[in-house]
C-alpha cells in the first residue's frame, strides 16, 4: 500500500485542478483595401476575411509547436480566418473544432461613424478604447462588452474543463481586452504581465495558467 504525505496530497490536488488556457491569436489575414460602409454588411464581410498565403503556412507552422500537443478541446471563434488557423491545430490533435461566438471580434460597427470618431483620436481606436473601456462606435462594442463575453467564456471553460489543455483561436481587439483582467499598459500602450511586454501578432499565443478560477502564470510561447 501507498501512503501519501500531505504534501504530495496537496500537489496532485493543484495538478488535478490546473487548466491550461492557449489563447492564440488568429494568423495572417488577407488584406483587403475596403468593407462596405453598411454596418451589418461590412460586419458580414469581416467575419469571411480569409488567410493570405503567409498566413496558411503561418498557421501550420504554428500547430507544430510541442505545447500545442495533447490537447483536451480546441474552441474558435465563427470568423473564417480563425477556423482556418484552429484547423492546422484540431487536426494534429485529433480534435473537432467547437465554435462560440463569444471569441469573435469586437464589432467595429458603421465605418462612417468610426471615420468621423478618428478625427478626434490621439491614437488608433483599438488603443482610445484600451484606455476608455467604455468608448464605443455607432453599432459597435465597447471593451466593456467584449471583455464580459469574453470572460464568460473562460469562466465556463474553468469550471466544465478542469485539469485540461485547450486552445481557443480569437482576434487581436477582443484578446487584448480580455487580457486586460490580468495585464497592465506602459507608456507605449502595450500590454505588459510582471514587467514582460505581450505581442498580440498574426499569430501569437498567450498562455494562461489556472487553479481553478486563479490563475497562476501568463506567459507569451509564440
Amino acid at each position: 500500500m501507498i501512503f501519501l504525505s500531505i504534501f504530495d496530497t496537496i500537489f496532485l490536488v493543484i495538478i488535478m485542478d490546473k487548466i491550461t488556457i492557449f489563447l492564440i491569436r488568429h494568423s495572417e489575414q488577407l488584406k483587403i483595401n475596403t468593407l462596405l460602409n453598411n454596418s451589418e454588411n461590412s460586419q458580414i464581410a469581416n467575419e469571411k476575411i480569409i488567410l493570405s498565403v503567409e498566413g496558411e503556412k503561418k498557421a501550420e507552422a504554428l500547430s507544430k509547436i510541442k505545447e500545442l500537443s495533447n490537447l483536451n478541446s480546441i474552441w474558435s471563434s465563427t470568423y473564417v480566418r480563425a477556423l482556418a488557423t484552429a484547423k492546422y491545430i484540431a487536426e494534429r490533435n485529433n480534435l473537432e473544432i467547437q465554435i462560440s461566438t463569444d471569441l469573435n471580434e469586437r464589432k467595429i460597427g458603421n465605418l462612417d461613424s468610426l471615420s468621423k470618431l478618428k478625427d478626434k483620436f490621439t491614437h488608433t481606436f483599438t488603443t482610445e478604447q484600451l484606455l476608455d473601456e467604455n468608448l464605443k462606435n455607432k453599432d459597435g462594442e465597447n471593451r466593456f462588452e467584449v471583455n464580459r463575453r469574453m470572460t464568460s467564456f473562460i469562466n465556463k471553460l474553468l469550471a466544465e474543463y478542469t485539469g485540461s489543455k485547450i486552445a481557443i483561436v480569437s482576434h487581436g481587439a477582443s484578446i487584448k481586452f480580455l487580457l486586460m483582467n490580468w495585464c497592465s499598459l506602459n507608456e507605449n500602450f502595450e500590454l505588459f504581465y510582471k514587467n514582460k511586454v505581450l505581442k498580440i501578432d498574426s499569430p501569437s499565443v498567450i498562455k494562461l495558467e489556472f487553479n481553478k478560477n486563479s490563475l497562476l502564470n501568463l506567459s507569451q510561447i509564440y
